[in-house]
């Protein structure tokens, strides 16, 4: 009878135990479903970071390359003067007497194009803005 009785407990042992095995099968499976949808989150999220960190290191890149250029003497402006008998007037001094002159007499049209043609001889600049309005200036 204990014979009988030792098997029984085992088989209750044995069945109480893969009982167990089976729950814990059914609450890993469980575990990783419930945890798969976080880890597709932070997939996305760090192909986000990602892509923004690229995008900032090619801006980042971008900007190096133009101050470097602009270092380099790439995007300098020069100063430039008409010189005639002893005397000088910088390019840039005659453009802002022309378009001065110009807002004088056309106060609401709007400077698209200027040409300036400069005849030291004559101590004079003419104009012509928008390709229709003309001027001299003295200097």
């Amino acid at each position: 009878m204990a014979d009988k009785k030792m098997e029984k407990a085992v088989k209750d042992v044995q069945e109480t135990a893969a009982k167990a095995v089976e729950e814990v099968k059914a609450e890993t499976a469980k575990a990783v479903e419930g945890v798969k949808p976080a880890v597709e989150k932070a997939k996305k999220s760090a192909e986000k970071a990602v892509k923004a960190t690229r995008k900032t290191a090619v801006k980042a890149t971008e900007k190096v390359k133009r101050t470097a250029a602009k270092a380099v003497g790439g995007d300098v402006m020069p100063v430039v003067y008409v010189q005639y008998q002893g005397e000088e007037e910088k390019i840039e001094d005659l453009v802002s007497a022309a378009k001065a002159a110009f807002a004088a007499e056309h106060a609401r049209t709007k400077v698209a194009d200027l040409k300036l043609y400069i005849k030291p001889e004559e101590r004079a600049a003419y104009y012509v803005i928008n390709e229709k309005f003309a001027g001299k200036i003295d200097f």
